[in-house]
């Protein structure tokens, strides 16, 4: 054998490929076939062997073992030898192509007469697969270790899933008496009830559209414990792209220590130890040697293994305002509790880096710490997010001040410091006026440049531990921490108002603005944040109703009705748990017929200090206290009984209106109650009608109009109330369903003075008439008013002129009479007997309480109008609702000729002369002789001078067109 393999001569490759040994159909084999003589020469070859391999028959001159294998060519000769002695031989070996490429195949020797035959097979491909799947087997074998991670195979043609042994585990089953190997429906069982349609369309959602998904859900082990997992699943296509099954994990998420578990397999996950973005370390407490650190910690920190090896500390690249925080933090370990913290490192570049560590303990059967392992993630850019997410939760974006929430946040620790002292702080909201034509007309670049420099002038005027805030569009709102008076404040609120008037320089454009201010204090006008920034919001209403760059501060020792508005807030809740409240009905007429239509329903407080107050008085304090709901429910609960007591008696009934506050129609559920309480009490819909102000339909339509809607259905009539007060949108009369209108009383107090008036109020009837609606006129005092009215023919009419509202058993009184409510147009009539002086134009006065039942007050004055006086008294005109009572004394400061007069008196009678205003009989009470003699001899003098004169003596005269416009303009300060 020695002269095997030894150099040939070369054979023609025509002479080869005819051999008349090799059969014909060879040439077509899958695979290369070669022909060896006894010493191993080739002899021939088939085409598949040329095709695989590159070579030509003339490239053999040498040995084939040096040309053609890869490797021990004396393991083939051994190969080779067994075959010539008849034996077939098979193995595998690495060969080379005639362009250098390796590849593996398998040969098998076949002996023959004085030859062998050699098929070789390429098998790299197989070879790759088996390594892929080696590969993939110890994968599976590492995860079917992993307690809480369970794969599986879901055959999605024979609906079956195969699953790995875990899900005995998770499911808490018996491995050896149930297989784990389900179909959906069957594995759908397990799923918590709540979650199994949601598994099953994911599931075939995947199947159908052929896309992998993550999905959590619940699972019922067999116990009944419910947990949590978390199923990873993708998608197996076959060949032509149909789906065979999807593959995935289910792991069991509940337990949120399942890092613990994970770092105790290491070996198992050691993976994690090349991600460069979680950093793994192992340290042997006994010996203070580190045991690993991972790729992740030296892209994290810039140290490596060495580093540390060497002596590095990590407490040394612990950033030193953390350091102590740190250290505190440790001590946990030496108690067998995990530590997961955050803190700052300075990494070797230098960097300030924000990491989150979780270290976990392994302690010795002495409870010693042996080792730590810790898990360490940069957390810098979520550090850096979180910050930013922070700023602008608590900072406007546009003026970098505090937003709302900071301010509360700021507020409420204010009230918490001064809570248990006597110092007081005071609440300025500021508004700018007419900001919005601003932003309209030269752009929201302008506006927003006024927004930045406003603060900057704010600040110049207030110390360093005031607090200034936006709390939105062209509204800020601060905190005066110290204030030693009202007189301080009012003089610091000037200095910002003057100071604001300045011009503001922005681009080329040289602007002037105007603020309103109002201002509240602490503990004086609440002592919640809710209450100061409801009551600072009421002071801001009032300063921008009494007109432009005005401020006001809400003190009740400012003005009576300050003083009386905080009385009320304070005792309104007891009111409606008292039962102090009363149902007041004001009739609606005819206009032709003066025959009452219906009514409206009002309330009066009975209040026990101030007398009976009006609803004006208390409605808006009980909408910012949230008392509005239980007060409109006691309303409505009130009149349905009313009408089913009159209905049992047979009294007649006309349809009583009710005011509802827009609150309620944000409710969904609000119908329903009132549907309820209708048909417990067994009274006709129609007996109830409801009245709706305008502001109620500019937000929330949706929610409304289907709230209206709902009562229409129940049979209820609908109202739009004030009409022609504020936006007046046609839209509204036409999108919702009401029937009827109510002009409101502002309109038709000055109808007479205009034709455009009148005019206005054709087209108003004009419109209700093709819409089928009612039109009824609010507040028609005067005869010339209702001779208008019936002239343009408008249906309805209510007003002092007809009635004012009067107690429930005096409107029944009126009803049984079944006539026409009288008018005779005379007016109120003088009540005292003896002279009294009449101003042509009223003198003005300032009114101030002194006293309540002997307790003295100083609560600011208010302005009235005196229509008489004389020398026991007077008769003056106000907006305020004034209490009739003995033990409250008044004083009256004005002037006549000249001469200040101060005069204490009390209020003897009242009468109501419109819904706004009241007049009042006063009586004086004088301390002695000669305080009566000065005042008799001044009013004397006045009055002789008066009649005597054609040019009327000086007093303190105020000339008004309408007392209504005077007391709209008055600023109560």
């Amino acid at each position: 054998m020695k002269s095997l393999f030894k150099k040939s001569k070369v054979r023609w490759a025509n002479e080869l490929l005819t051999d008349e040994d090799m059969i014909l159909n060879i040439y077509d084999h899958i695979d290369a076939i070669a022909k060896f003589d006894c010493n191993g020469q080739l002899i021939s070859y088939n085409l598949a062997f040329e095709k695989q391999f590159g070579y030509a028959i003339h490239e053999f001159n040498e040995s084939i073992d040096k040309i053609f294998y890869e490797g021990n060519s004396n393991a083939i000769i051994n190969y080779f030898e067994k075959a010539l002695f008849g034996k077939t031989q098979k193995f595998s070996t690495v060969v080379k192509t005639k362009d250098g490429k390796r590849i593996d195949v398998h040969i098998t020797l076949i002996p023959a007469e004085k030859c062998v035959f050699a098929i070789i097979r390429n098998i790299t491909v197989f070879q790759k697969e088996r390594k892929e799947l080696n590969q993939l087997k110890r994968m599976l074998e590492t995860l079917n270790k992993l307690k809480h991670i369970c794969n599986f195979y879901y055959d999605a043609i024979n609906d079956i899933h195969y699953f790995s042994n875990q899900i005995f585990d998770l499911l808490k089953m018996n491995a050896r008496h149930e297989q784990p190997t389900l179909s959906l429906n069957h594995y759908l069982r397990y799923v918590h009830p709540e979650d199994r349609e949601m598994v099953r369309e994911a599931t075939e959602i995947a199947i159908k559209e052929k896309r992998s998904f993550q999905i959590e859900y619940r699972m019922v082990q067999k116990d009944q414990s419910i947990i949590l997992v978390q199923e990873q699943t993708g998608i197996i296509l076959d060949k032509k792209g149909n789906v065979e099954g999807l593959v995935g994990f289910i792991q069991n998420i509940t337990d949120h220590n399942l890092m613990k578990d994970v770092l105790e397999k290491e070996k198992q996950l050691k993976e994690i130890y090349n991600n460069p973005d979680v950093g793994i370390w192992a340290l042997d407490k006994r010996y203070n040697k580190t045991l690993k650190v991972s790729k992740g910690i030296e892209c994290i920190t810039g140290y490596t293994k060495e580093d540390f090896d060497n002596g590095l500390q990590w407490n040394s690249i612990v950033h030193e305002e953390d350091l102590d925080e740190y250290l505190k933090n440790l001590k946990a370990l030496k108690e067998g509790n995990i530590v997961h913290h955050e803190y700052r490192i300075i990494n070797k570049m230098g960097d300030r880096r924000w990491i989150q560590d979780y270290i976990i303990p392994n302690l010795d059967e002495h409870g010693d710490v042996i080792r730590l392992d810790r898990v360490i993630t940069d957390v810098t850019e979520k550090k850096v997010l979180e910050e930013k997410l922070k700023y602008m939760a608590n900072y406007d974006l546009l003026t970098n001040l505090p937003n709302r929430k900071n301010f509360v946040a700021e507020l409420e620790n204010l009230i918490k410091e001064y809570e248990q002292s006597k110092k007081q702080f005071a609440m300025l909201r500021l508004d700018i006026n007419s900001f919005k034509f601003i932003n309209n007309t030269l752009g929201n670049e302008i506006g927003d440049e006024i927004l930045k420099q406003l603060p900057k002038r704010l600040k110049y005027y207030l110390s360093p531990q005031d607090f200034v805030a936006r709390t939105g569009g062209d509204e800020f709102i601060l905190l005066i921490k110290e204030i030693e008076s009202i007189d301080a404040l009012k003089e610091k609120i000037k200095q910002i108002t003057n100071f604001l008037n300045d011009p503001f320089f922005v681009k080329e454009y040289q602007l002037y603005i105007t603020v309103s201010i109002g201002a509240c204090i602490f503990p004086e006008n609440g002592t919640t944040s809710l209450e100061l920034l409801r009551n600072s919001s009421v002071a801001l209403q009032k300063a921008v109703k009494e007109g432009k760059g005005t401020y006001h501060i809400l003190s009740h020792t400012n003005s009576i009705q300050s003083y009386k508005n905080y009385s009320i807030g304070r005792d309104l809740k007891k009111a409606i748990e008292n039962n102090e409240l009363e149902f007041y009905i004001q009739p609606r007429v005819d206009s032709t017929t003066k025959q009452i239509t219906g009514a409206e329903a009002l309330i009066r407080w009975r209040h026990p200090k101030w007398g009976l107050l009006l609803p004006g008085e208390f409605i808006s304090i009980a909408e910012e206290n949230g008392l509005i709901t239980d007060l409109d429910n006691w309303v409505i609960k009130g009149i349905i009984a009313k009408i089913r007591e009159w209905k049992k008696y047979r009294i007649k009934t006309v349809p009583i209106s009710i005011n509802i506050s827009p609150i309620h129609f944000m409710k969904p559920d609000w119908p329903d109650f009132l549907a309820a309480e209708i048909n417990k009490s067994g009274i006709d819909p129609n007996d109830i009608e409801l009245e709706i102000t305008e502001n109620i339909l500019l937000d929330n339509t949706v929610v409304v109009k289907k709230n209206l809607n709902k009562l229409k259905e129940l049979g209820l009539k609908l109202v739009l109330d004030d009409f022609g007060k504020g936006y007046s949108s046609l839209s509204y009369i036409t999108e919702y369903p009401f029937d009827a209108i109510k002009i409101d009383r502002s309109f038709i107090r000055k109808i007479h003075k205009s034709p455009k008036n009148i005019h206005l109020l054709k087209t108003i009837l004009y419109l209700a008439e093709g819409l089928k609606l009612k039109v009824v006129a609010e507040g028609v005092e005067t005869a010339e008013q209702l001779k208008i009215l019936q002239q343009e023919q408008c249906h309805e009419m209510q007003g002092y002129l007809f009635g004012k509202p009067v107690p429930i058993a005096e409107f029944e009184t009126v009803v049984k009479k079944n006539i026409p409510l009288p008018f005779d147009g005379k007016g109120l009539q003088d009540r005292r007997k003896h002279h009294r002086f009449t101003f042509t134009d009223p003198l003005e006065a300032k009114l101030k309480i002194s006293s309540i039942a002997k307790r003295n007050l100083d609560i600011g004055v208010s302005k009235v109008l005196v229509t008489e006086i004389g020398a026991g008294g007077l008769r003056f005109i106000s907006n305020l609702n004034l209490p009739i009572r003995m033990d409250v004394l008044y004083q009256f400061i004005t002037e006549l000729l000249g001469e200040s007069i101060l005069l204490n008196a009390k209020i003897v009678w009242k009468e109501e002369v419109n819904e706004d205003l009241a007049e009042y009989g006063v009586k004086f009470i004088f301390e002695n002789d000669e305080e009566r003699t000065k005042f008799t001899t001044i009013l004397d003098t006045f009055v002789t001078l008066a009649k005597n004169n054609k040019k009327v003596p000086p007093y303190k005269r105020v000339i008004v067109g309408d007392i209504n416009e005077y007391f709209n303009i008055v600023v109560l300060k």
